[in-house]
């Protein structure tokens, strides 16, 4: 029986492409067109860098008063690949309304006219572009096969389509373009209606305006153009955006008379079925009913369109539709008006375009101008929009997700303008994953916990709705290769959509056993690396070279992700704090340890969908840091193992005692400057009191530096040498140039204490140099250490780094003058070496056989600083 039905089916089929077939035909031109010649050889201005064909006229002629549409084309044939292109001519119409006639099709080769059309034979055949959309729009497709084409020859062809759809109502609008992006020589447009008629049109991009031509009956609109100057339009540029020359026309003068013209056609019988009792929600609250015929709209009416003729524009009864439980966007959104309106809620339907967005304003009035049918209602003084073709959404009335649309038309009475539509919150994705880590270089345990929110726990459920469990999990496996190559599923994946008729929150738990977690060097370094793959695909922008237009992030979005990792062991790990912010987006990420847990936080908050081509460069540049930022390492090398004296550290540290004791001696012998005569000896205080603490705990806080860094060990040298930097060696060598500075700087300052309180005079010029030193010697090593590492400074080090030197600055400026001028200072630090005292003593003698006036003991002396 079932054969028996498909042999019907499939004679079915063909009688009726047969009988569509009839609807094509070849005719002379039709007497209303105004013929356009062919251009000559010498005209022919060719670009053989555009690819395999050049257009070199584009001849559309529209006759409204008709209803027949005329197109003419002339193509120059530049290469094999040009051949392959155009060898195959074709044409499209609707069969329920519309008939195709062919007029001419001519190859000029060398001079000479071959007509191809006399004994070219027309397939017929129906072509279902929109079929993975589960959209039929019932068009067929004429098609006729050239032989013998070839490279150098001239293509001209044209046809004709009679008929126009009747829904619409003798309205008419298209769009004329006079810029292409791809050169035309020669681009003619025409329309020709009635005298009594007239053709609104707008002008975008400096576009040409129309030649107008009237006669005892007709009223023509021509555009002649030249169209070698083509547009390029940069990558990645929103779909909203058109910047060729082009002209706009439409026989509508407002919104108002596309409200007319679409109320009768969602005019609808009064149901005659009782949804209420048939989904048992009579006893619960209103807005739960509400949300429960969206519900069966978006879930229980399959998607399913059958657009042939008047299909196209018209809905079919909500009766039809519930009984049939399959509709495209008008059938489900007027049957969701229908159960609203039933449920006394104030529902209509709404046109939008999904592509040209906020751009449809800067638009004429059109009857054909969207592509999408929603819903709008108000309740409870809330306005709401529903996209009842949406499957699988969650949320109560407040948390509904909605597509960004922009602007819509809503079919009822007394509308005369597009609405605003305002836009929802974010949606959101929030990921914490944790990693266990049995030892080091062995296997590890991940738990990954995702929380999906608005549109994406929509798009999540739908996801898990239309895939086996199986393929996701070796989906989400295989995702997770590209970083833990011998990951496996350690369970199943659960899911928990407990909050879809609330918050539409949606849980997604994740664990996977890695065998393998981690790597190992050519150095026989191990190392295990954490990265935030799922950010990474979120942020993936295409590049861009220097570029005016607009550039598309996407729908605006929020993401967090928390790594924890369980280290075997207590992990030394810097902590660092990372903020990157541009136009419309932010970054921000942190590191943070304790004990043996590494937590790691990655967010990224999307707030604009595009933003202006001057700003692509720093949105790219920013992105590249970001990027970089995203890899978390931890190594560890199995080499440094134990403890191993450095014998160049031995080295520094001979060098620096031998450098020290000699020519500290030798300050604390032989330096000593004169101090100042007739001046009474003060004991240190006052203001001495503070540099005096600050020596006594330099000695302390260099040791502790020292003992930190560990210098001693042949492990903390043999690390840097193997960083990741441009110049090991000189990293090497500046590492010992800290230490040397560091001995050197400890044995210093225990000097300063001994002639700090034995007051000596060589304390003030001493103590300048000691803080201009600790000023100085800090902002060289960090200049150097940015040279020649800057990879390996972190964020939270370098800032650490310009807070001390800031507060060595302080110091200095404070310090540094108070040594050279103070008078506390000249009182106090009198006394020189032993050595020198018997000079001193001569000197004293000498000046004492002569008269003198003796020193004016001042007795405020001892309130100076």
């Amino acid at each position: 029986m079932s054969k028996f039905i498909q042999t019907i089916g499939l004679a079915l089929l063909l009688w009726n492409l047969g009988a569509s077939a009839q609807k094509v035909s070849k005719t002379t031109h039709p007497n209303w067109v105004a013929p356009v010649s062919r251009p000559e050889n010498t005209t022919h201005k060719l670009l053989e860098d555009q690819g395999g064909f050049q257009y070199l006229l584009l001849d559309f002629q529209d006759n409204v008063a008709d209803k027949e549409l005329y197109r003419h084309y002339i193509i120059k044939i530049i290469n094999s690949e040009g051949v392959q292109a155009v060898s195959d001519i074709s044409a499209s119409y609707d069969p329920s309304y519309q008939k195709l006639y062919f007029h001419q099709i001519s190859l000029i080769r060398e001079g000479v006219e071959m007509d191809k059309l006399a004994d070219s034979e027309i397939n017929v055949f129906q072509r279902e572009t929109n079929m993975e959309r589960s959209l039929y729009d019932g068009s067929l497709t004429a098609v006729i096969n050239l032989s013998d084409v070839r490279e150098g020859d001239i293509l001209e062809y044209s046809y004709s389509i009679r008929g126009f759809n009747p829904i619409n109502k003798n309205h008419y609008s298209t769009t004329f373009y006079q810029e292409y992006t791809a050169p035309v020589n020669q681009i003619y447009s025409r329309v020709v209606l009635d005298k009594s008629r007239k053709l609104n049109f707008k002008l975008f991009n400096n576009a040409k305006p129309p030649e107008i031509i009237e006669s005892r009956r007709y009223r023509e609109y021509i555009w002649d153009n030249e169209g070698h100057d083509y547009f390029s339009y940069d990558n990645n540029v929103p779909s909203w955006i058109n910047k060729q020359k082009r002209v706009s026309v439409s026989t509508l003068d407002n919104w108002k008379e596309v409200v007319d013209w679409a109320k009768e056609l969602y005019k609808y019988p009064r149901n005659n079925f009782d949804i209420m009792q048939d989904l048992d929600i009579e006893d619960i609250p209103k807005n739960e009913q509400i949300t429960t015929l969206i519900r069966f709209v978006q879930d229980e009416v399959r998607y399913l369109g059958l657009e042939s003729g008047m299909g196209a524009y018209k809905p079919n009864s909500p009766t039809k539709v519930y009984k049939q439980r399959y509709g495209d966007c008008k059938d489900k959104s007027l049957l969701l008006v229908s159960l609203l309106t039933d449920l006394d809620v104030s529902a209509y339907p709404l046109l939008v375009n999904t592509q040209l967005k906020k751009e449809i304003k800067e638009l004429l009035p059109s009857h054909n101008l969207f592509d999408h049918c929603i819903v709008y209602f108000n309740f409870e003084n809330q306005d709401y929009f529903v996209d009842p073709t949406v499957s699988n959404q969650g949320g109560n009335l407040e948390n509904i997700s909605f597509p960004t649309y922009d602007f819509g038309l809503v079919i009822k009475p007394n509308t005369n303008q597009l609405i605003p539509i305002p836009n929802r919150d974010k949606s959101t994705l929030s990921i914490t994953e944790t990693i266990n880590i049995d030892s080091i270089g062995g296997s590890g345990f991940i738990k990954i916990e995702s929380e999906y929110t608005g549109a994406k726990a929509d798009y999540i459920r739908g996801y898990f709705n239309s895939n086996s469990k199986e393929s996701i999990k070796k989906e989400y496996a295989n995702f997770y290769s590209s970083l833990y190559n011998e990951i496996e599923p350690a369970g199943d994946i659960k899911i928990n959509d407990g909050l879809r008729n609330s918050y539409n929150s949606l849980y997604i738990e994740e664990t996977y056993r890695i065998n393998k977690l981690w790597s190992t060097t050519d150095q026989g370094v191990l190392y295990f690396e954490a990265y935030p793959l799922v950010l990474e695909s979120l942020i993936n922008y295409p590049v861009s070279a220097k570029r005016s237009m607009p550039y598309y992030l996407g729908e605006p979005h929020s993401f967090n992700q928390k790594t924890i990792i369980n280290l075997p062991e207590p992990w030394n790990v810097n902590d660092t704090d990372k903020i990157i912010e541009g136009k419309g987006f932010t970054y921000k990420s942190s590191v943070q340890g304790l004990g043996s847990r590494i937590t790691i936080d990655h967010s990224y908050e999307l707030e604009i969908e595009t933003i202006d081509g001057s700003e692509v460069s720093d949105l790219l540049t920013k992105n590249d840091e970001i990027t970089k930022d995203l890899s978390f390492m931890i190594s560890y090398d199995k080499n440094l193992e134990g403890f191993k004296y450095s014998w160049a550290s031995i080295l520094v540290l001979i060098l620096a005692l031998g450098l020290g004791i000699f020519f500290f001696l030798k300050l604390y012998r032989d330096y000593n400057p004169e101090s100042h005569q007739y001046i009474e000896e003060k004991p240190i205080g006052g203001w001495l009191i503070l540099p005096a603490l600050g020596l006594i705990l330099t000695p302390i806080v260099v040791l502790v530096q020292i003992i930190t860094e560990d210098p001693l060990n042949h492990n903390t040298w043999l690390s840097l040498y193997r960083a990741d930097t441009e110049s090991p060696i000189a990293l090497v060598l500046l590492y010992g140039v800290e230490q040397l500075y560091n001995y050197l700087f400890l044995m210093f300052s225990v000097l300063l204490i001994i002639l700090f309180f034995q007051k000596r005079s060589s304390i003030p010029t001493l103590m300048i140099i000691f803080y201009g030193t600790s000023l100085v010697v800090p902002i060289v090593d960090l200049f150097l250490t940015k040279l020649l590492a800057s990879n390996l400074l972190s964020d939270s080090d370098g800032q650490a780094l310009y807070a001390d030197i800031g507060k060595r600055f302080v110091g200095a400026a404070i310090w540094i003058p108070y040594f050279l001028t103070s008078q506390r200072v000249k009182e106090t630090f009198i006394k020189k070496h032993s050595a020198s005292k018997q000079d001193s003593s001569i000197e004293q003698n000498q000046i004492s056989l002569n008269p003198t006036t003796p020193p004016i003991k001042d007795e405020h002396s001892k309130y100076r600083p």
